[in-house]
């Protein structure tokens, strides 16, 4: 080649690309060998693993090879699930998971089992709460379950920490991330892994890594808002995570501890503005930043012991303690301070059948405030008097659960397994007496105790065609209360009037669908329909029940179905490829006319499809190409000649490319990553929710990130 020759910023990526070399083959080394039988997969986000083939469900694992090549691709989990799991709305490039969603509804979040979302008072920082480097792999489990609560039929995801090794290992990781346009604006990473296993069979694990991430450009080479809405963003933010593990093995038994702690803090420097030539938020370099910044902080402690042979039966005991920090730019905090614990037994029947059974107690303190203005008199030419105080809009609910469960199966035939469970969902929610405020003026409000209780099922069935392939049908029920924020607009005097106007979310769901796995060829195909009672969303709706309506959510039933679909096929010993595609699609009913309309975008995520090209060089090098594509969706009518009701505007889809390249050595791993790498120009789906909305001062949308460049280095000793 022509050494004189300039290659472009894209040319000279693809030729390090090409010439860079691959953990990936370790990753299709541990596929291939079990990848000849779907038993050899086992889940565990229940107390006890299960195999795949006793699951009637759609399932889907993130595993650590797969965070290891995605992490360099994608800024937090919520990016990383996004593009690896169908079904899952795409990344809104912000700290929030507001809009996105699993079929249409939320998604229980769990680390090792303990529930880290913020059920009482929705923050939307679910999935930005714990940093990639600390993952050992992701579970993602459509469709309800007997041995969790909280639960709309969703989606389960039980996010896995590594595990203690077996000798003293090291693992030091290091990373630069910065935009093509501005190289200068880097952001840096580092991890450090301390890891083994003692003479008395004592495990051990500590991790500590920490981010300084750099500002984001738009693909113009514009800088974006740190915070492109009021949500919290990635920019210019600073994160960190320690977790400790300890896990003492015994003759029989096992007893473990976990303490995790993570903080992220977005540092924004300049307020924003929306350009009137094409309505996105810009940066405003006039207008320094002197708020909050918003920050979201987790800190948990969890013990577990488990024993082999209690009566014959084997014992699974956790127990956790939790604190969330969810901080606004606004000066609102969300602080949930929660205990629980859980108790289970599996009793192993037969060698054809098993019952889990047991119970889940938990309590959860949530509060929502900042400081308000609040009007103290009038002054003598009758300008308000002001005092600023600190107000609560959610103030001091505390959550009580105790709900007992139970979950059997049996083997029915060679190739027919059951699975029925019960699951008795009982709940009560304490509200004090609390002080509405509104325009300065603060008003009395009586408080109560709301209670829901309800028993739920789930039913399914899983037959095996053949050692690599099942078919499976299942039907589950979900029930979870609404987002208490519902108490801040409160029209009432108490709680007690309003009770009916904050129902529990009872989901039907049903699902059918087909798995295959064998050496080469593996695959599934899901359809899934979800009947929902008392579904609350935001919802402007003209057709909506304006009634119902408290601070913008609407109660009223819904229906949703749609498809999941994912093929991976493996050419030769060099080339894999693979792709998958999902749809969801629903409708809300006006409970007094009884007319259907179409859900909007807080809910519903137009078509979504991904490809893949994996090339193995040799045993050193390999590249990942990947795709992502984001259909359009229009399906709601305009308000009126002004424009559309809020989060009904229409989508303009979007195509975002990757690549991912990795380089083994004897020294360490390599791994680039070029995230829309063809440098698209496009607004992620949230920015577009109110694109034509009516109230044009709403109108306020966002660029996605353009070209940004990855590069990690890896290293165990």
């Amino acid at each position: 080649m022509d050494h004189n020759v300039k290659l472009s910023m894209i040319g000279l990526a693809v030729v390090a690309a090409l010439t860079a070399g691959s953990a990936l083959a370790q990753q299709e080394a541990v596929n291939t060998s079990d990848a000849d039988n779907v038993e050899h997969i086992l889940i565990t986000a229940s107390p006890f693993a299960q195999k795949l083939s006793d699951t009637p469900n759609s399932v889907f694992i993130v595993s650590q090879q797969d965070l290891d090549l995605q992490r360099v691709v994608a800024r937090n989990l919520s990016e990383i699930i996004s593009n690896l799991v169908p079904g899952f709305s795409p990344s809104t490039e912000t700290m929030s998971t507001f809009g996105q969603n699993f079929r249409g509804g939320k998604a229980i979040v769990m680390i090792d089992g303990v529930l880290i979302s913020t059920t009482l008072r929705a923050g939307g920082r679910d999935l930005q709460s714990i940093s990639v480097d600390v993952i050992q792999s992701i579970e993602v489990i459509k469709g309800a379950s007997a041995m969790y609560g909280n639960g709309e039929a969703g989606a389960i995801i039980n996010v896995i920490t590594k595990k203690p090794t077996a000798n003293f290992e090291m693992q030091t990781s290091v990373g630069v991330e910065a935009f093509s346009d501005e190289l200068s604006d880097a952001g840096y990473s580092i991890s450090q892994t301390f890891s083994g296993t003692t003479e008395s069979d004592l495990g051990y694990l500590l991790n500590l890594s920490g981010k300084d991430r750099g500002n984001l450009y738009d693909s113009n080479g514009n800088q974006l808002p740190g915070a492109p809405n009021s949500q919290g963003g990635m920019g210019d933010a600073d994160e960190y995570d320690v977790l400790v593990k300890l896990d003492q093995e015994m003759d029989s038994s096992r007893v473990a501890l976990l303490a995790h702690h993570y903080k992220i803090e977005n540092k924004l420097h300049y307020k924003r503005s929306v350009n009137d030539d094409n309505g996105l938020v810009e940066i405003d370099e006039t207008q320094p930043y002197s708020g909050p910044n918003p920050t979201t902080e987790l800190s948990t402690v969890q013990v577990t012991y488990d024993h082999d042979d209690v009566f014959g039966q084997q014992l699974s005991l956790s127990a956790y303690m939790s604190k969330v920090n969810v901080g606004y730019e606004s000066g609102s905090e969300i602080v949930s301070d929660r205990s629980g614990f859980k108790a289970a037994m599996q009793w192993t029947i037969d060698n054809r059948s098993r019952l889990v059974y047991g119970f889940e107690y938990g309590k959860d303190n949530t509060e929502q405030g900042r400081d308000r203005d609040v009007i103290l008199s009038l002054d003598v030419n009758g300008v308000p008097i002001t005092e600023s105080q600190y107000i609560c809009s959610v103030c001091d609910l505390t959550e009580t659960k105790l709900s007992p469960f139970a979950q059997y199966w049996n083997q029915i035939t060679e190739d027919l397994t059951l699975q029925i469970g019960l699951r008795y969902e009982n709940f009560e929610i304490e509200v004090p007496d609390y002080q509405r405020y509104k325009r300065g003026i603060l008003s009395e409000k009586q408080g109560d105790t709301l209670k829901y209780h309800k028993p739920l099922v789930n039913l399914g069935l899983v037959y095996s065609l053949s050692d690599s392939s099942d078919i499976f049908a299942s039907f589950s029920q979900g029930y979870s209360h609404a987002d208490m924020r519902m108490l801040r607009d409160m029209p009432v005097d108490s709680v007690t009037e309003f009770s009916d106007d904050i129902p529990a979310t009872q989901t039907n769901y049903y699902e059918t669908g087909l798995r295959f796995k064998n050496q080469d060829l593996q695959g599934s195909l899901s359809f899934f329909y979800s009947d929902i009672n008392d579904g609350y969303a935001y919802d402007y709706n003209v057709d909506a029940l304006i009634a119902k309506r408290v601070a913008a959510v609407v109660v009223a039933d819904e229906k949703v179905w749609g498809f999941e679909a994912t093929l991976d096929y493996r050419l030769n010993e060099a080339i894999k490829i693979g792709t998958s595609v999902s749809q969801s699609e629903g409708k809300r009913t006006n409970s007094e006319t009884g007319v259907d309309y179409w859900m909007n975008g807080t809910k519903i995520t137009p078509i979504k499809a991904s490809a893949y090209a994996d090339y193995r060089f040799n045993d050193m090098a390999s590249v990942r190409m990947q795709v992502n594509y984001v259909g359009d969706r229009d399906k709601n009518d305009r308000e009126s000649e002004a424009g559309y009701s809020y989060y009904e505007s229409p989508y303009d889809g979007y195509t975002l490319v990757d690549l991912i390249s990795t380089f083994d050595t004897d020294y360490g791993r390599f791994t680039l990553g070029i995230d829309n790498l063809l440098n698209a120009d496009y607004q992620p789906l949230v920015s577009q929710m109110n694109k034509e909305v009516v109230w044009e001062k709403y109108r306020n949308q966002f660029s996605g990130y353009g070209r940004r460049l990855a590069l990690e280095y890896s290293v165990n000793y």
